[in-house]
């Protein structure tokens, strides 16, 4: 693989990995809010069955939808792309080394194996995330 293909490859990577990690960004925060909030909506009900007719509190968890409502609501849309800067310190470049590991082992295993096999990309795919944990390792 020349020197040109391999920095394809990586800008590709960079490339993927930030469009990748904005559009996850919303969802990621509605997640994680909805993971470490305690918020709960009391809604009343009335039963009619009881003599007095009173109201009872009945617990909701709310929803993603609801979440993102609020969010949206209350802090406006930048919000939704909090934590965004770590995010793409870490995405972006494992990205692009993984699109450049993979692509460089599915050249040299197409020699060994069938070329474009299913072999061929399971090999790849392996040896491309293990690079990517030496690589995260040694930051």
């Amino acid at each position: 693989m020349s020197q040109r293909d391999t920095m394809v490859h990586l800008f590709a990577g960079v490339c993927g990995g930030t469009v990748g990690a904005i559009l996850i960004c919303p969802l990621e925060v509605v997640q994680t809010r909805l993971q470490s909030s305690s918020v709960t909506l009391y809604i009343s009900e009335v039963h009619l069955n009881t003599m007095a007719g009173a109201s009872v509190n009945r617990i909701v968890s709310p929803g993603p939808l609801h979440c993102l409502k609020l969010i949206l609501e209350k802090e406006g849309p930048r919000s939704l792309f909090r934590g965004l800067g770590p995010n793409l310190v870490g995405v972006a470049p494992s990205r692009a080394i993984y699109f450049a590991a993979y692509s460089n082992c599915k050249e040299k295993l197409n020699d060994v194996f069938d070329p474009d096999s299913t072999q061929v990309h399971m090999i790849s795919a392996a040896m491309a995330g293990f690079t990517i944990v030496l690589a995260v390792i040694n930051l």
